[in-house]
């Protein structure tokens, strides 16, 4: 049983990307040998957290938070 039930992660949304967009998607899966979905994650957060100015306050990396 997970010790906060709010971590456990639900489908949330979905993207559409185009074949180019897809394909970077794709070459960037093969570089890093991350999953899809937890690469995703993170950009996502990434970019959420730097456009609301707060990245540099966050005392974890979001890809230790998102994996």
């Amino acid at each position: 049983m997970h010790q906060d039930t709010r971590r456990i992660r639900h489908r949330y949304a979905a993207i559409n990307l185009d074949e180019y967009e897809a394909k970077v998607i794709d070459a960037l899966v093969d570089y890093t040998g991350m999953s899809k979905a937890t690469l995703l994650r993170q950009l996502v957060l990434k970019e959420a957290l730097e456009t609301l100015g707060v990245s540099d306050i966050v005392n974890t990396s979001v890809g230790q938070r998102a994996s």
